[in-house]
Parts: structure tokens; sequence; C-alpha cells
């Protein structure tokens, strides 16, 4: 049924009211002479209405005569009318067909630049390194070698393991998995020490192999060797050396000072905003009526939006817009026992960053102290057990 529609849309066909009284007779005659009528329709008045190809339609005049009824066209569809309507429109049609063929030729390059899963990697870092090889917004898409790119990347920029480089539309789509930092692990055919990562005293002690130097209850130093790789011979004077493998939890502590502030600045946003709008063609940008920013503080917003159809057809056209946000800066004060939580709070924050994720937190000392300027201050000590542990190679760095 569509490929008939289709068909007599190219074909071309129109919708005719036949007005009379003997339209079953008009019907049966077309259909005798092999004259195609479809969607027949019966209306008031002794009227039908229906549709004829155009090369039937020409021969209906003396089948209407016969029948002594009145044939009126209501609309003309189809292909054929299209091309009768525009031909003279010749200007039109060029322009039409210029611009069919531009936008072709636009989607035939890659505008914008896509980077995901990236957290510690910054997303200019790629961009910077992709234009050094030559990838950029305005490359032909038939151009790019999604594979040679995805290596080149992992290649040029160490802290990334993984690359995936895909083309869709008109967007370049580079998925990026991040490398994870492992400690240097030294192999067990190599002999080594087991030595102290930082300061801390002995809580308890395993050895799998070697000969240990500490035991629970000493104060070792960073660097101290904890699990000697060198085991003396009995009876005599030499040593054999082996791969020191053991487990040497200690106490270590973090520490962490944060000033106290009674006065706080607090930014109110006054509602006022100035917008620097900048038009995007190609690969030049365009700044439009920009205006000097008089706020003495505020925030910056940029957004920007490209043309586009659907995901991934972005078009090379489009604005930035730089929104200035006024702040009102206030002063006040807070209680004294705000301030010190607040210090408290950066304290633990700070050294959680720095503590191992196994670490096992036992003991919390929280002071206060005021130095000889009057300025006061929160210490926050954290005690906590952890395997302070590292292989090092005998006689290495």
């Amino acid at each position: 049924m569509l490929l008939l529609r289709l068909w007599n849309y190219i074909k071309g066909y129109v919708i005719i009211i036949v007005e009379g009284y003997f339209l079953e007779k008009f019907v049966n005659i077309c259909t005798k002479r092999q004259i195609y009528l479809w969607d027949i329709r019966k209306l008031k008045n002794s009227k039908i209405s229906l549709k004829i190809s155009i090369k039937g339609f020409k021969h209906l005049r003396p089948v209407a005569r016969k029948t002594r009824c009145r044939v009126r066209i209501v609309e003309k569809r189809g292909l054929p009318f299209i091309v009768s309507r525009y031909k003279e429109r010749k200007t039109f049609v060029l322009g039409l067909a210029v611009f069919v063929v531009l936008f072709y030729i636009m989607l035939s390059f890659v505008w914008t630049i896509e980077i995901t899963g990236n957290e510690n990697v910054e997303t200019q870092v790629i961009i910077d390194y992709l234009d050094k090889i030559g990838i950029r917004p305005g490359i032909l898409k038939y151009r790019i070698n999604t594979e040679k790119v995805a290596n080149n990347v992992v290649i040029g920029i160490n802290q990334l393991s993984w690359v995936s480089v895909t083309v869709k539309g008109t967007k370049l789509k580079v998925n990026v998995a991040e490398r994870t930092e492992v400690p240097e692990i030294v192999p067990k055919d190599i002999p080594c020490d087991v030595v102290a990562a930082k300061d801390g005293v002995i809580e308890s002690l395993i050895v799998k192999d070697g000969y240990s130097l500490v035991k629970e209850g000493d104060t070792v130093k960073e660097g101290d060797v904890l699990i000697s790789g060198s085991i003396p011979i009995l009876n005599e004077d030499s040593f054999r050396t082996v791969h020191a493998m053991g487990e040497v939890m200690a106490r270590t502590w973090y520490e962490s000072r944060q000033q106290i502030h009674l006065n706080v600045k607090e930014k109110i946003k006054t509602g006022n905003t100035k917008n620097n709008v900048t038009f995007l063609f190609f690969k030049k940008t365009i700044p439009f009526f920009h205006k000097k920013v008089s706020y003495e503080e505020y925030d910056k917003e940029e957004i920007k939006k490209q043309l586009s159809i659907g995901e991934n057809l972005v078009l090379p056209f489009g604005i930035i817009v730089e929104r200035y946000h006024e702040n009102r800066v206030v002063e006040g004060k807070v209680s004294i026992e705000e301030a010190k939580e607040a210090a408290i709070d950066a304290a633990y924050e700070e050294i959680l960053s720095l503590m191992p994720e196994d670490s096992q937190i036992k003991d919390t000392r929280i002071d206060f102290f005021e130095d000889s300027n009057g300025i006061m201050y929160a210490n926050v000590i954290i005690e906590c057990i952890e395997n302070i542990g590292i292989a090092k190679k005998i006689g290495g760095n």
C-alpha cells in the first residue's frame, strides 16, 4: 500500500469532485475504460470526490459528456506539480541546490571535540595535545584515523591508560581512562629490605621472610630498615640475601593547624547582570557590543550554544554568552563556637586527604591556642594504625 501511494505521488494525481445524477454510471464507464479511480467518497447533493492520475484525468472529458456530469479539480498533488511550480523560479531552485551542497560539505568536517572519562587530567590538556597532532575543529572527518589518534594520545599523555576515539556526525568523541598510580613493586627474585615509609611507633610485626631489626614499641624514622633482606649465616662472617616480606603495623600521627576566623566575608548577589555576546562563525569569534564590566565583585558564567541537529550533528555556528553577576561583599562576625567548628572541619579535611584509605583511626586530639600576635588556632592531631613497611632493593635508592 505504501509503495502504491509513493508511486502515485511520483506520477502525480488530482483530487476532483464529480457532480451529476448518473455518478454510478460515470464510475462504471471509467472502470470499463481502465481509468483508475481511488478514494471514492460520496458527498451530499449528488456529488462524489475521488483521486485520479494525471493520465486518467485527460480521458475524463468524453465520459463526463456522456454521463452529463460536471468535473471540478479540488487539489493537485505529486512531484510533477512541484517541479512545474518551481520551474519558473530558477533563482530559488539554484539557491536551494547551493544550500544543499554547502550543507553536505559542512557535514564532512569535525566541528566540535567532546572529552569524557577524565577526572584528574584537565580537558584542555587533552584538547591541546590533539591540536598538536593535527586533530582540531575544522578537520575533514575522512582524514582521521581514529585508532592511530587514540594510540598517539595514550603515548603522548602519560596520565592516561586507555583512549577511545570515534566520529559521530560532526563530533569527535574522545573517551579516556586515567592511569592509576601504584607503588613500585620489587620482583620477588630481587633481594630487598622492608623499610619505614614514615615515622611511627611499632604496634605489631609479622615477618614472612627476612631478618627483623625492630620489635613492638620501637620508635622508627622514615627510611629505617624494619625487616632486613640480609640474613647472617650462623658461625660464618657472611650473609645470604632474600626478598624480605612482612607486615609492619605502626602508630602514626597526622597534624593540621588552622586559623580561627571570627570575621567572615560573604558574597550576596545584587541581581544586576551584564552579558557580553560573541558570535561563532566556523573557527572565528566575532565580539558583539562587548562592554567593560564595572562591577567590583562579580561571578562570571560562560554559556556556549552551538547550532546542532540532534546530539551529534553540530554545525560551526553559535554564540558564547559571558554573563557577569554582581556581588555585594558583606562582612560579619560569627560566634567563637562556630569559628572553632569551621577551623576543626578544615583541619579534618586536610588530614583525611593525607591518610591512606586502609588506615585505622585510634585517637583524636583537638587543642586551641593563641600566638603572640593574638591570633587563635585550632590544632588537630589524629593517631592511627597503618602498615608503614615498603620494599626497597638492597643497595638501591
